[in-house]
């Protein structure tokens, strides 16, 4: 039996929704999860107390509770209700101003202080990633803070997986670029922020039920000894 070369996956609205469908039902699978308490709290001097901040992107909705925690006012918003906010109890919250479109906030003329782009623009194609940076810097005040994550210095080719099934391979996470320090602060440059400041950091993320804290932390002390894991950006409007 002869199998023709496997197809790379083409993302379209169909196999996104697809894809983020699925793996919303996955908590662990999601840096903001992970990951996002840590943001919040390497950020939080840099914006002013009580900001209002736009999680840009916000998915299931985990990044919501560690900015409200914060004490900022937060709007949670994506491309579609779909599983906007599926994750996460916040409705009723003191600071929490719901949940929109972008295109909603756009067209009300909505700005904020500070918007958080985490784990975005690693998965935009050339016409999505200057829509959305392009969005993000009209959805901001002026001199306010976007803040962005992506990993740092990703090896694509590494994540690679093929479905037999329909003869096509793709990057697990949906993943069709990597950044580094210098291309992510040209980006932002080339899109009017000014003020780019860009640095790598491994943040740290919460000790699984299943790991010993002996275990959990001698990985984070090991931690600092590795490639560091992240690219964080600031940068103004």
């Amino acid at each position: 039996m002869t199998t023709s070369q496997p197809a790379m996956l083409e993302w379209n609205e169909e196999t996104l929704s697809r894809f983020w469908g699925y793996h919303s039902q996955f908590s662990e699978n999601y840096f903001s999860y992970q990951k996002g308490r840590a943001v919040v709290a390497h950020v939080k001097s840099r914006l002013p107390s009580g900001s209002t901040v736009l999680d840009y992107g916000c998915g299931p909705g985990h990044l919501l509770p560690h900015l409200l925690d914060a004490g900022f006012s937060v709007q949670g918003a994506d491309l579609s209700r779909e599983t906007m906010g599926s994750a996460v109890s916040v409705s009723g919250r003191k600071g929490f101003l719901g949940f929109a479109t972008i295109d909603e906030l756009l067209t009300e003329g909505r700005r904020f202080d500070a918007v958080f782009l985490l784990e975005v623009v690693e998965h935009l194609d050339d016409h999505w990633l200057s829509k959305t940076l392009n969005q993000a810097k009209t959805l901001l005040k002026h001199g306010g803070a976007l803040i962005v994550t992506t990993p740092n210095e990703e090896q694509l080719a590494d994540s690679i997986v093929y479905c037999p099934v329909s003869n096509v391979i793709f990057h697990r996470w949906q993943h069709v670029r990597s950044w580094s320090q210098s291309t992510l602060t040209q980006c932002l440059t080339a899109h009017g922020f000014r003020d780019v400041q860009t640095e790598v950091r491994t943040f740290p993320g919460p000790k699984p039920p299943h790991v010993s804290a002996l275990r959990y932390q001698l990985s984070e002390l090991l931690n600092r000894f590795r490639k560091p894991q992240s690219l964080i950006a600031i940068a103004r409007a």
